[in-house]
């Protein structure tokens, strides 16, 4: 009994604790309560970071996208825009071919029956060339015939020139809007399928607003000034070609350039303005050839001629192969002789106006330099080469030790034996190459050489913003 009385017992302790474990594992545990006020403000902080955000990527943007716009836009057409084209020919014609093309014409005409034909195949000397010159007789018709025929070559030539107006407005003392125009002679000298490139007198253009441009077909169209040269005071004009007439923009009258190195007394025109006013004419020869030194890195030859022409001359000396050969230079004060016009050669410009229109500035060392003669050579030893005559302040060539006296035989690999040589062959580098310079010094009665490093600089060209 006893034990079954503990038996029992034992079974209803163990219900017990059966019981109270079940109710244990049982218990479910109460959710936290959501705070709404907290789930409201953190939500809006969320939208608010949102719109904080968001107006600072629109406005990323908005600064930004004439940036990207530009740069793409540039990319886009660097890739379609092909190499920037010139008519680039050779030297002028020589007295020699003058004669021959005359006996030939006389040959054609009967007029020296059939020796005339062998004389123009023959070699020629000077003198028989000044002789045969002399024997030429010329009558009225011949003289009427002549300028026929210049004027027909002017009009001809005249294709490649525009009129430039440059426009400018002001507001008088009561509010009425004035506008003032001033004209200059423009040049067509390249064009790359996307713009055609005007050369032209930077004076006359000063503080326009906008650029009217006129063909010689009287189309306008608008222009804009894509580069300035300081040293030259000539300026660079694009115009587009798609604003072209679909005529002009098939047939872009481009200007032949020719060569500097005309001999004295070759007969030539200045078309432009030479007299001032825009469509003037003139008619001469060139009656001296002489080298500027004001400008670093080239070789300009200032080209004088017996045309007198106005203190604000402009345009351009084409001799009669069809070929520019100078622009007129707006200091006319360069002439010694008061109110002859002169011009920059066309040949040691061809350089700036590359670099005009393509937009690659030049290089610039800062050597203003000279010929060496061949009395220089033979009778006081002085080496062919570049002769420095002066260096720039602060320019490259005299911070690395480069000085007066000095003759460049060397740039880089390539012999330098004239100025000339200098000049093109540093066209050839580009801003910020090292350029190692040869040159020969006098020391203790004989040459040395001695190396120079530089870093290429860029001329003074200045480029507009699109």
């Amino acid at each position: 009994m006893e034990n079954k009385k503990n038996t029992d017992e034992k079974l209803n302790r163990s219900e017990k604790n059966g019981a109270f474990q079940q109710s244990i594992i049982s218990e479910q545990i109460k959710k936290r309560p959501i705070n709404k006020y907290r789930l409201l403000r953190r939500t809006l902080m969320t939208a608010l970071l949102a719109i904080v955000f968001g107006i600072i990527a629109s406005v990323t943007i908005w600064i930004l996208e004439p940036v990207l716009s530009k740069w793409i836009s540039r990319s886009d057409q660097s890739q379609g825009r092909d190499a920037v084209h010139f008519i680039d020919t050779g030297d002028d014609i020589s007295a020699q071919e003058v004669l021959q093309d005359y006996m030939e014409q006389e040959a054609v005409l009967g007029r020296e029956g059939d020796n005339s034909a062998a004389v123009a195949n023959l070699p020629l000397t000077n003198e028989q060339i000044q002789v045969l010159f002399s024997q030429l007789s010329l009558d009225v018709t011949d003289y009427r015939q002549i300028y026929q025929s210049m004027s027909s070559y002017v009009r001809e030539m005249s294709k490649s020139i525009v009129t430039i107006t440059a426009i400018t407005s002001d507001t008088d003392w009561i509010g009425t809007i004035e506008q003032h125009s001033k004209q200059a002679s423009g040049l067509i000298v390249a064009e790359d399928h996307v713009d055609l490139y005007i050369i032209a007198d930077r004076a006359p253009l000063a503080g326009a607003q906008s650029l009217a441009i006129q063909f010689s077909t009287g189309y306008v169209t608008e222009g804009k000034v894509k580069a300035t040269d300081e040293a030259t005071g000539l300026v660079m004009i694009s115009v587009k070609i798609s604003d072209l007439s679909d005529d002009l923009a098939a047939n872009i009258p481009l200007a032949t350039l020719g060569s500097t190195y005309a001999s004295v007394g070759t007969p030539v025109c200045a078309l432009g303005s030479p007299l001032g006013s825009v469509g003037s004419i003139g008619y001469g020869m060139i009656n001296a050839s002489r080298s500027t030194l004001e400008y670093p890195d080239t070789a300009d030859t200032l080209l004088q001629t017996n045309i007198v022409g106005s203190d604000n001359a402009g345009g351009f000396l084409f001799n009669y192969n069809g070929q520019v050969i100078g622009i007129i230079a707006p200091d006319q004060k360069k002439s010694e002789i008061d109110g002859l016009i002169c011009a920059y050669g066309i040949s040691e410009l061809k350089s700036r106006i590359s670099a005009m229109a393509t937009g690659k500035p030049g290089v610039y060392l800062g050597v203003i330099g000279t010929y060496v003669t061949n009395e220089a050579n033979s009778q006081l030893g002085v080496p062919y080469g570049a002769y420095v005559l002066r260096t720039e302040m602060d320019s490259p060539a005299m911070l690395a030790g480069i000085r007066t006296g000095d003759v460049i035989v060397r740039l880089g690999d390539t012999p330098i034996t004239s100025y000339t040589d200098y000049v093109n062959v540093l066209q050839t580098y580009e801003v910020g190459d090292k350029i190692t310079a040869a040159v020969m010094r006098k020391s203790q009665l004989q040459y040395v050489e001695l190396e120079y490093v530089m870093t290429a600089r860029s001329s003074g060209i200045i480029f507009e913003e699109d």
